[in-house]
């Protein structure tokens, strides 16, 4: 674990894309999945969000290439204080406990008096479950982007 640079922005796209065609197959739209291809623009992004600060972002890495990461700052609504954008490992890294790693890092590097936020698919029950067994309850809030349903999952502030 470390925490990422904007020089890992495209093994990030890499690793997010990957994943998602894993995850969400049958979740969303097959033919939009196969269409996924890391690109200039969201690396650029991604390197971006990186370089400014206002993301942070930690990689996991075996054999010296990155596997998985998490993505987390401020919290882009008012439900919690703080909040993990994304957290994905490559399927073939999957139950070797690099997730729990990177959440427990990500949540190390967030203040203990902050409340953590964060959005997962209805339809991901694997993730939901994962979240879940990290200390993550559902709020009850729920949302829908791009015709999917999210659902709000929260963890309380660690003390003072």
């Amino acid at each position: 674990m470390r925490t990422a640079t904007p020089d890992d922005a495209e093994a990030i796209e890499g690793v997010r894309i990957a994943t998602w065609k894993f995850a969400y197959r049958g979740v969303i739209d097959d033919d939009h999945l196969d269409g996924l291809a890391v690109t200039e623009p969201n690396v650029a992004l991604r390197r971006q969000a990186l370089a400014s600060g206002r993301t942070r972002a930690i990689v996991a890495e075996s054999g010296g290439e990155v596997v998985g990461f998490s993505m987390y700052g401020d919290s882009r609504d008012e439900f919690s204080d703080a909040e993990v954008y994304a957290i994905y490992v490559l399927p073939g890294h999957l139950s070797t406990g690099q997730g729990r790693a990177l959440m427990t890092a990500t949540v190390a590097d967030i203040p203990p008096h902050q409340t953590v936020g964060l959005w997962v698919l209805k339809g991901n029950p694997r993730a939901r479950r994962f979240y879940e067994r990290f200390g993550f309850t559902a709020s009850g809030r729920a949302k829908v982007e791009d015709g999917l349903e999210e659902l709000h999952y929260v963890l309380a502030a660690r003390g003072h």
